[in-house]
């Protein structure tokens, strides 16, 4: 099957994947160069593992590259940051599920991850009290340095809602932060 080009002799399909997928490895290469340590460090501070991060935005990059999206990605760091956090997510919920499983049977649960590192520094622990999709904004604006429209053009949101979202996890991060200052 041909398509019609109307600059020159017609292309066939095959040729336009493959050009579509020389653009896709071109925005992959540079994402990993430029963005991949930003992301991972992102989705660490989301989840409260580096090493789980790590792990999450390969697998993303895998399942990227095996199965792309239906739609385009126009901001590769904020799809990976989400779609790793979410992955280290669900497996933090697998493991609950297991371990509470394992609980219930009185079967010992050993060699259980540690799903959140202890970290001594306040704001990470207070970043992990934010919902998800709070984390997820502000390591993307803050962290990453990502615009706000930049942020919901990735999340697939309006910018009022990333206000939103930052507007809010400021606002429990202000509280937090008090609290632990008299507290601590």
């Amino acid at each position: 099957m041909t398509a019609v080009n109307p600059h020159g002799p017609p292309v066939r399909r095959e040729d336009m994947s493959a050009s579509v997928k020389e653009r896709v490895q071109l925005d992959l290469d540079a994402f990993v160069a430029n963005e991949y340590p930003k992301v991972v460090a992102a989705v660490g501070l989301i989840t409260g593992n580096r090493q789980d991060a790590a792990d999450a935005v390969q697998d993303a990059i895998v399942g990227f590259l095996a199965k792309p999206p239906a739609h385009p990605v126009t901001n590769l760091a904020a799809w990976f940051t989400v779609v790793a956090s979410n992955r280290v997510r669900d497996g933090y919920r697998s493991s609950a599920a297991r371990n509470r499983a394992l609980a219930k049977l009185g079967t010992p649960a050993d060699g259980m991850d540690d799903a959140v590192e202890l970290l001594d520094i306040d704001v990470v622990n207070a970043l992990k009290s934010l919902p998800l999709q709070q984390r997820q904004v502000c390591a993307l604006h803050y962290l990453m340095d990502q615009s706000i429209e930049t942020i919901a053009e990735g999340l697939g949101v309006s910018t009022g809602t990333v206000k939103t979202q930052l507007h809010r996890a400021r606002k429990a991060l202000a509280a937090r932060l008090r609290k632990e200052d008299h507290h601590g």
